[in-house]
């Protein structure tokens, strides 16, 4: 399988564009200048931040945590694409590999059999990243606390009472 390498990565984030309900989740990187975006589910974004946060806990490594406040507090929100030709490939799968404590290597597998992206990140643009990820999937729809589905803003219909409210 071919694909592209970015190298070391200069920013490595993860969002959501748009309203609640109806956003896009997608993983931001910057390599030498050039802005690229990757989308992918809702799901995997929630896994990325967990299992992201898990990884780093285990290896047991000293995080340079001003660092990740400074990667976290310097995003607003994520910056959209101006167009499609900038989304590089919806995700499929995420792969990570720890190549030394400076430099962990990422891949993304799309669709097609040839669409694969590999680059490389710190561990604190592994937490920044895994906090931002967590924040945007926490940021969506409140949940019901009967089914405990997104609730719609424009009429929940919820399956544990038949798709009526209940009372109170």
């Amino acid at each position: 399988m071919s694909g592209r390498d970015f190298g070391s990565v200069n920013r490595f984030l993860v969002g959501a564009i748009g309203e609640p309900g109806k956003r896009t989740f997608y993983i931001f990187i910057e390599s030498e200048g050039v802005p690229s975006w990757f989308k992918f589910e809702k799901g995997q974004a929630a896994a990325l931040g967990e299992q992201g946060l898990e990884l780093l806990s285990n290896l047991g490594w000293t995080i340079d945590e001003d660092e990740v406040e400074g990667l976290v507090s310097d995003i607003d929100e994520l910056p959209p694409p101006s167009g499609p030709e900038e989304v590089i490939l919806r995700v499929r799968s995420i792969a990570m590999r720890i190549d030394s404590r400076e430099r962990m290597t990422v891949m993304l597998e799309g669709d097609g059999q040839e669409e694969r992206v590999v680059f490389a990140i710190t561990a604190e643009q592994l937490r920044a990243a895994a906090i931002l990820s967590l924040r945007a999937v926490h940021s969506g729809r409140a949940q019901c606390p009967d089914c405990l589905l997104p609730e719609d803003p424009e009429g929940h219909q919820c399956p544990s009472s038949n798709g009526h409210r209940l009372p109170g």
